[in-house]
């Protein structure tokens, strides 16, 4: 028999009993009207999600194949983009637009801190010819959250009418993201994080400006995930959709499981309530900061740039990240994340999203934490 672990990690997450029993159905074709009534049904459903009239797109693939897709279908290779980073996951956006080849202006900003957007105004000015902004809501790797920035920024995409793509993986359903308020043309997520559902499928909204402009290119930039085939075969007609087969296709098979999951999450998602969910969030990721204050220890990023849904604090002096780690998960079967790249040992990023911003859940990571820390000879400063 397999050990429980509670997962404590930025993703994947403890998932709510009621998405694994709707994965408990007998086997199904994913052309059965029942099955296609389920997928529609979830597509609204993330709509209210995202706050969004645009289309919404649910395919195999995790969120960096979300975000691939949406560089080769809506940025062109060549094409000026303006990048913007903050740390690991906003790095990972400008290699996959590197690897497409798009022409990049890179702003890389201090992690864990706000930032200023008066230089991005200043660049679009002096270069006309940027078409798109791309950055990264929910840093991920240093537990920093860039909600007021994307909502300027959005405000400034509109106003030079440039494309504008987010991240918002680990942020979309925990955190407040109105797509149509703050501009978004493509918003990328998964179903694995906050949303509360399992591994496996990336979720992309997609707005008719971004349509209008992938529309036009004369020929597709991959088989199964050029975007722009659920333009042509998948969209309904009522919605903008070409549907050049006269019928609606996938243009890639869904996993018909996962999509039952999906549409449990995100029900129990709009049960709670929008405002409801982003509160909890909120008031659990403060619990969390707090617990670890308390046991002396700094959390990573500035606290008023900290996320709702990953808390990252800086290991101690004299300890190794890899040791605590590994002590919470054999000692106490949680499972949390270390650092990445140059904060690989130096931080520690402990997950509350979805059904894990469970304030038990907290208390017991903080428990473990300090028993762990013990363990090790800590001596809070």
């Amino acid at each position: 028999m397999d050990e429980k672990f509670l997962l404590m990690s930025p993703g994947p997450t403890e998932v709510d009993p009621r998405v694994i029993r709707a994965m408990l159905r007998s086997a199904i074709h994913h052309y059965d009207s029942q099955f296609i009534d389920i997928y529609d049904e979830t597509e609204e459903l993330l709509r209210k999600i995202f706050q969004t009239n645009n289309d919404i797109i649910m395919f195999p693939g995790s969120g960096r194949s979300g975000i691939e897709s949406s560089v080769l279908t809506f940025i062109d290779p060549g094409e000026k983009v303006l990048a913007i980073t903050t740390g690991t996951f906003g790095n990972w956006f400008i290699e996959i637009l590197r690897i497409h080849g798009a022409n990049l202006t890179i702003l890389s900003y201090p992690q864990g801190k706000h930032f200023e957007c008066n230089e991005i105004k200043h660049i679009l000015e002096e270069d006309k010819n940027i078409s798109s902004i791309v950055i990264v809501h929910n840093e991920t790797s240093t537990g920093a959250i860039y909600s007021e920035e994307v909502k300027q920024i959005g405000r400034i995409a509109k106003d030079y009418d440039k494309l504008f793509l987010v991240d918002a993986i680990s942020s979309m359903g925990g955190a407040n993201v109105p797509v149509d308020e703050w501009n978004i043309d493509v918003c990328i997520t998964s179903s694995q994080k906050a949303i509360g559902g399992l591994l496996g499928l990336s979720i992309v909204s997609v707005s008719e400006k971004a349509w209008q402009k992938a529309i036009k290119r004369p020929s597709l930039r991959s088989f199964s995930y050029d975007l722009i085939k659920w333009k042509k075969t998948w969209i309904k007609k009522e919605r903008g959709g070409l549907l050049l087969k006269g019928r609606r296709s996938f243009p890639v098979l869904p996993p018909t499981h996962l999509i039952y999951a999906l549409n449990e999450a995100t029900k129990i998602i709009l049960e709670e309530g929008l405002e409801n969910r982003f509160k909890r969030h909120e008031e659990v990721a403060k619990e969390m900061r707090n617990a670890i204050k308390n046991l002396g220890l700094e959390i990573y990023p500035e606290e008023s740039v900290a996320s709702p849904t990953v808390t990252a604090f800086k290991v101690p002096n004299g300890l190794i990240g890899k040791q605590i780690r590994q002590k919470l998960r054999d000692e106490h079967n949680i499972i949390v994340a270390g650092g990445m790249d140059e904060l690989s040992e130096k931080i520690i990023r402990i997950g509350h999203m979805g059904y894990t911003a469970n304030i038990n859940f907290i208390k017991r990571t903080a428990i473990a934490l300090e028993n762990v820390l013990y363990k090790l000879n800590y001596k809070k400063v």
